[in-house]
């Protein structure tokens, strides 16, 4: 079984490799968080539950960087996501 301290830094090292471009964008590191599980297939709850906030807020996250890259859909969202890795 994998740490939270272990998964914490797993997540920090994928926010790394995301680079600048989605910084510039005006994404703040938790939003670039909640992306990056979003992006591996991590479900709201999951997502809330690893990063010990209530799923409403991972929710505000993930609209704003909807709005913020532009994206009409959670697909569109994902796929511009993995176009900076």
């Amino acid at each position: 079984m994998v740490s939270s301290t272990q998964g914490a830094r797993r997540d920090f090292a994928a926010l790394d490799q995301m680079g600048g471009e989605l910084r510039s964008l005006g994404l703040s590191t938790m939003e670039l968080r909640v992306l990056d599980l979003v992006r591996i297939g991590k479900t709201t709850k999951e997502i809330a539950a690893r990063l010990c906030i209530p799923e409403r807020t991972v929710e505000l996250h993930i609209r704003h960087g909807l709005r913020r890259l532009r994206a009409r859909s959670a697909e569109e969202l994902l796929s511009l996501i993995a176009g900076c890795h």
